[in-house]
């Protein structure tokens, strides 16, 4: 960790919030894009601006400071004064978070660009695999490319001692997707129902370009046991029941950013013990 620097937190906190309600837009649209349900040839991430869901009253850009715009709106749109939904925030709120602590982890260098892209796809593809049950093949392949790519510029070139060589990511990313092929199969064939999309295959083999085949058991692990502690949570408290699917794509993305960031400290740790 990084010695704390007002200053520095202050642009990490910036450069999160504005992500952050960057991500939101994304989240929104993507599925929409996605499943072609927008009747504007047009729509696309980035236009038209962003607008009420109720009112379709576009919002002015004192309505959209993350985070400040909520609280002071009470978190009710200025025109139609219909509820917010608080997933605005919290997205603003994690991403912001969680930018920050990578910045202070790692300090501001160049390899903390492609830390922070492989943290805030992750965002995305988590809220989007809660809100619709799906893992949109654009964001998991581009956050594989985008792997692979940062090992050929970085670990190649002798640019990062913190990225994966080329070798670990390509065969994270062959380990990742048939480690998942074959759970899923050999699950249908005993039950005959899916228990993974393949979503989530791609999802894995995309972790896999930025962790390397080493780390590939242990997101895995991190991953199962926070789906079976929240599936249990969730049916104790009687919100779902054994036969509700449960998206894993969070899952896997908490697992991945953790392998990322620690994997090499826990496997250290754990050749101690």
């Amino acid at each position: 960790m990084q010695e704390i620097n007002l200053t520095i937190i202050f642009i990490l906190v910036i450069c999160g919030l504005m992500a952050g309600s960057l991500l939101n837009v994304f989240i929104y649209r993507i599925p929409i894009i996605y499943n072609g349900s927008s009747n504007n040839s047009k729509y696309n991430l980035f236009w038209p601006r962003s607008q009420c869901r109720n009112c379709s009253n576009t919002i002015r850009f004192l309505h959209n400071i993350p985070i400040i715009s909520y609280i002071i709106l009470k978190g009710k749109c200025a025109y139609c004064e219909r509820i917010i939904s608080s997933q605005y925030p919290l997205v603003e709120l994690i991403t912001m978070i969680f930018t920050i602590y990578c910045g202070l982890y790692y300090g501001l260098i160049i390899e903390l660009i492609a830390i922070l892209f492989f943290l805030w796809v992750l965002i995305i593809i988590s809220f989007i695999d809660i809100n619709h049950k799906i893992i949109p093949d654009s964001l998991s392949l581009t956050l594989l490319w985008a792997g692979l790519l940062c090992t050929i510029i970085y670990s190649e070139n002798s640019l990062s001692s913190i990225l994966i060589d080329t070798k670990s990511s390509i065969l994270g990313v062959i380990s990742g997707y048939l480690i998942l092929w074959f759970i899923y199969h050999i699950h249908f064939f005993i039950t005959k129902k899916e228990g993974l999309g393949y979503g989530d295959f791609k999802l894995l083999a995309a972790i896999g370009a930025w962790v390397g085949w080493q780390l590939i058991p242990m997101t895995l692990f991190f991953a199962s046991i926070l789906g079976l502690i929240y599936g249990l949570i969730s049916i104790n408290l009687k919100r779902t029941d054994k036969d509700t699917p449960i998206p894993f794509g969070p899952f896997l993305a908490i697992s991945g950013w953790i392998s990322l960031v620690f994997g090499a400290k826990i496997i250290t740790i754990y050749s101690f013990i």
